[in-house]
C-alpha cells in the first residue's frame, strides 16, 4: 500500500472516463499519488478502468461519492459540463478542487456562471496540450502529459491555495504548467489547435467528394497522411470545440483566410518572391516550434567533441588559391542587402558557421533569402524600415557579429523585440552598443544593467552623431548602421581616419558618406540592391602569407585580396623586416584589391612601437610568430595598454612561446623576444580561433610536431583549413 504522502492529492475524482480522463488517473496511480475514481455514462469504459486498473473505484454523482473528493476532474465533452456541473452542485464541498481539460476556456467559465450564478473560488479551469487520435479508456497513456504543456487559467478571485494545488497536480504527472487569461487561451489555441483541425477536416472531405478522389487517396503520400493525421480525432469533441469557441476561431480563419487570399494571387501572377517569402517565414516559424519541442522533450544539452589540429614541420606553401569570403564581411553583406530595396546578388560568401545566425534572423523577419549555390545568395531586400516583426525573440546564440549588426538595425524598426543569447555573451555588459541603440531614440529593456537578453522598444527617431573612443570594427559598423536611421545628416568619429570594409559596403549599396575633418557624415538615404563579390579573409591572408615567409621553397599566390589601410600596412611592415610579399594596387574603392604574392625569405628582428601595437592589435600573435623566427631580438611595446581581449591574446601567446622554448620576456607592458628554433609541443588555444592559427604557424617550422587543443572554433571560422592546406602542401591534421 502506498503511503500517505505518497497519497498526497487524496481522493481524486474523473468525470469521463475518455483518453485525457483516463490517461490522468492512470498517471496519477502509477505514480501512487491519489486513490482514483471515476464517472461515466458508459458502464462499460467504467469496468475497463477497474479491469486495466486505470482507476481504483466506479463512482455516481452522489453525496456518498462528491463529498469527499479532493479533486474532481471535468473530462466530458465541452457541451456536456453544464450538465455535468448541475449535477454536481448540490453536494459539492468548497474545500475541494475543481477543475476541467477542456481545449476552450471561455465557454466552459459561462457554463459556471450559468449555473451557479458566478464562478466559485474552488472552480479554476485547466487545459492539457497533449492528446492523441484514439479515444476511449483503453488508449489511456500514463507518460501522455510528460514533457508537454498544462494551461491553467484561474481568474482574478480563485483560490490561491487550490491554485497551488492545480500547478502541483499537473506538475506531478511530469507537465510543465504555465498559467493564461481564460480568453487569451481561447484565441491562442483557435490558432494553434483549432484551425489546423478545421483545415484537417475540411481538406479531407474536400477531396473525398472531389471527381478524382480515389486517385487522389491512391496517390497519397506521407505529406497528405501527416498533414490529414488529426482529421482521424473524435468529430463530436471537435464539432464541440468549434460551437463552444465560436468568435476565437472565426477570428482566426478569416485572417487565415485573408493570407490564403494572397497566396492565391501570388500564385496567378507568378510572383515567385512573395511564395518563397511566405515559404521561407513558416519553415522559419515551424524550425523554431521545433526547437521548443526539442528543448521541452531532450533538453538543449549539447554535447561539444574537443577537436585538435596538428602540424608537422617543414612543409613548403605552392600553389595558388582564393579564399572564401571573409565571414564578417559576410554578416555584413547580408546586413546591408537584407536592408536594401532590390535584389542583391552576393557571390564567395562564407556561410559557415554563425554567418548562418545573421541570415536567420533576417529570414525570421520577412527577407527572402536564395542560396543560389553554396558560396552564392540572392537577397530580395526589404528597405531599412521594411522587416516585419518576427514571431519569437532573436537568437544571436554567441554570435557577437549577428548582435553588434542586428541590434542597431531592430533599434530602427517601427515594433518591439526581445533579443536573446547563449553562453559567453549571457552576463557581458554591452553598455556601448546598448548606449548607441539609446542615442538612436530606442528604448533598451534588461534585467541586468546593459546585459542581454534585452528588450527594445521603439521610440522617436534622434540624429545619430557617434563618438567612437575605442577601435572595435564591429563597433564601427553598427554606428554606420545607426546613422541610417538618422532623420538629418549622420556622423561617426573615429579614433583613426583610415578605410575599412564598413565605409566601402555601404558606399557599394548606394550610401553616401563623405570624410569629415574628424570622421564620416552619413546622408540619409535609402540603400539599393547591388552584386558584390567578397574578397578573401584578411586574417586568414596574412597567415598564409607568413606561412609563405616562413618555410623554404615556399611560392605562394592568393587571388581575391580585398586590404583595408591596416592589412595593407601590416603586409608592407614584413617587407621592411626582409619578407618577400607582392601587394596589389589600391583600387578605386580605396581598398588593395588583387593579388598578392609571397615567397619563403629571412625576417630580420624588429622593434614595434606602442602606437603600432595599437594599429597591429588584431594581429600581434602573428607578429610574435615572426620574431620568434627572426634574427635577433624583436621589441613589442604598449601591450599592457591594448583593451584587455587583445593583451590577453597576447599573454596565452607569451606561454607558447615560453612551452616552445623561444625566449621571452614581458616586462611592464613591453614583450622582448629572441628569434630561435620553436622545440614543438602541445598548446592549448582556449577556443581562440586566431589564437590557434597562430600557435599552427609558431610550429610550421619547430622541431617536433606541434598539437593545438580547443580548435572547435578555428575549424567554424576557418572551414577550409583542411582542404586549402591539402592544396597548397601545408601539413596539417584534424583529431577529435
Amino acid at each position: 500500500m502506498a503511503s500517505q504522502e505518497k497519497k498526497k492529492f487524496g481522493n481524486v475524482m474523473i468525470i469521463g472516463l475518455g483518453m485525457i480522463g483516463g490517461s490522468f488517473a492512470k498517471a496519477l496511480k502509477e505514480r501512487g499519488l491519489a486513490t482514483l475514481y471515476a464517472v461515466d455514462r458508459r458502464d462499460g469504459e467504467l469496468s475497463l478502468g477497474v479491469s486495466t486498473g486505470v482507476i481504483d473505484h466506479p463512482a455516481e454523482l452522489s453525496a456518498e461519492f462528491v463529498s469527499k473528493m479532493d479533486v474532481i476532474v471535468l473530462a466530458t465533452p465541452v457541451r456536456a459540463m453544464e450538465s455535468v456541473l448541475t449535477d454536481l452542485k448540490p453536494f459539492l464541498s468548497d474545500q475541494t478542487l475543481v477543475t476541467d481539460v477542456g481545449s476552450t476556456k471561455g465557454s466552459v467559465v459561462e457554463a459556471v456562471r450559468r449555473v451557479f450564478g458566478y464562478v466559485p473560488t474552488n472552480f479554476i479551469p485547466g487545459h492539457p496540450i497533449a492528446g492523441a487520435e484514439k479515444s476511449g479508456v483503453l488508449a489511456s497513456n500514463s507518460q501522455l502529459f510528460e514533457k508537454h504543456m498544462a494551461i491553467v487559467t484561474p481568474l482574478a478571485d480563485s483560490s490561491p491555495v487550490l491554485l497551488d494545488r492545480l500547478h502541483r497536480l499537473w506538475r506531478a504527472v511530469g507537465a510543465d504548467v504555465v498559467s493564461m487569461d481564460v480568453n487569451h487561451h481561447d484565441h491562442v489555441l483557435a490558432s494553434s489547435s483549432h484551425l489546423p483541425h478545421l483545415l484537417a477536416y475540411t481538406l479531407v472531405d474536400a477531396l473525398a467528394n472531389g471527381e478524382r478522389s480515389q486517385d487522389i487517396f491512391k496517390f497519397a503520400a506521407g505529406g497528405f497522411r501527416d498533414f490529414t493525421r488529426i482529421a482521424s480525432s473524435d468529430p463530436v469533441m471537435w464539432r464541440d470545440v468549434f460551437l463552444a469557441n465560436k468568435d476565437a476561431t472565426l477570428a482566426t480563419l478569416d485572417h487565415f483566410t485573408d493570407r490564403l487570399a494572397d497566396m492565391r494571387t501570388a500564385i496567378e501572377l507568378g510572383d515567385g518572391a512573395s511564395m518563397f517569402g511566405v515559404f521561407t517565414r513558416a519553415k522559419s516559424a515551424r524550425d523554431h516550434f521545433l526547437r521548443l519541442l526539442e528543448q521541452r522533450t531532450i533538453g538543449s544539452t549539447k554535447e561539444v567533441r574537443p577537436v585538435s589540429v596538428s602540424v608537422l614541420p617543414a612543409s613548403a606553401i605552392k600553389g595558388e588559391v582564393s579564399l572564401l569570403g571573409d565571414k564578417s564581411l559576410s554578416h555584413k553583406a547580408i546586413t546591408i542587402a537584407a536592408l536594401s530595396e532590390g535584389v542583391s546578388e552576393i557571390k564567395n560568401i562564407d556561410l559557415t558557421g554563425d554567418v548562418r545566425i545573421t541570415m536567420q534572423a533576417f529570414r525570421d523577419m520577412g527577407v527572402v533569402i536564395e542560396e543560389a549555390s553554396v558560396d552564392h545568395l540572392r537577397v530580395h531586400g526589404v528597405g531599412i524600415r521594411g522587416l516585419k516583426a518576427p514571431i519569437a525573440p532573436i537568437n544571436v546564440h554567441q554570435s557577437r557579429e549577428s548582435l553588434y549588426l542586428l541590434l542597431p538595425v531592430l533599434a530602427g524598426q517601427s515594433f518591439p523585440v526581445s533579443v536573446v543569447a547563449e553562453g559567453k555573451l549571457l552576463n557581458q555588459s554591452m553598455a556601448d552598443l546598448f548606449s548607441l541603440v539609446r542615442q538612436m531614440g530606442g528604448r533598451v529593456v534588461s534585467e541586468m544593467a546593459d546585459c542581454l537578453p534585452v528588450n527594445l522598444l521603439p521610440g522617436t527617431p534622434l540624429d545619430v552623431s557617434v563618438n567612437l573612443k575605442a577601435g572595435s570594427e564591429r563597433l564601427r559598423m553598427s554606428a554606420f548602421l545607426a546613422t541610417l536611421y538618422s532623420p538629418a545628416e549622420g556622423s561617426v568619429t573615429t579614433l583613426s581616419k583610415e578605410l575599412s570594409h564598413c565605409e566601402v559596403l555601404l558606399r557599394h549599396f548606394g550610401v553616401t558618406i563623405q570624410d569629415d575633418s574628424e570622421g564620416f557624415k552619413v546622408s540619409p538615404a535609402s540603400l539599393v540592391g547591388a552584386d558584390i563579390t567578397l574578397s578573401g579573409d584578411e586574417y586568414e591572408l596574412t597567415w598564409w602569407v607568413l606561412l609563405s615567409s616562413l618555410l623554404p621553397g615556399s611560392d605562394l599566390t592568393i587571388e581575391n585580396a580585398g586590404l583595408d589601410s591596416v592589412s595593407f600596412a601590416l603586409l608592407t611592415f614584413l617587407n621592411s623586416i626582409g619578407a618577400d610579399v607582392s601587394l596589389p594596387q589600391q583600387g578605386r574603392s580605396g581598398l588593395f584589391d588583387g593579388r598578392v604574392q609571397a615567397s619563403f625569405a629571412e625576417l630580420q628582428s624588429f622593434h614595434l612601437l606602442p602606437e603600432q601595437s595599437y594599429r597591429f592589435r588584431e594581429q600581434l600573435p602573428l607578429l610574435c610568430v615572426a620574431a620568434a623566427y627572426a634574427k635577433g631580438e624583436s621589441v613589442i611595446q604598449g601591450i599592457g595598454s591594448l583593451p584587455y581581449y587583445h593583451e590577453d591574446r597576447v599573454l596565452a601567446f607569451i606561454d607558447a612561446l615560453e612551452h616552445m622554448k623561444i625566449a621571452c620576456v614581458y616586462e611592464n607592458g613591453d614583450l622582448r623576444i629572441k628569434g630561435g628554433l620553436p622545440q614543438g609541443g602541445e598548446l592549448d588555444c582556449a577556443g581562440d580561433d586566431k589564437l590557434a592559427l597562430a600557435m599552427l604557424a609558431l610550429g610550421a617550422r619547430s622541431q617536433s610536431i606541434t598539437k593545438v587543443n580547443d580548435c572547435q572554433k578555428l575549424l567554424e571560422e576557418f572551414n577550409e583549413l583542411e582542404s586549402v592546406s591539402v592544396q597548397l602542401g601545408f601539413h596539417c591534421s584534424v583529431t577529435q
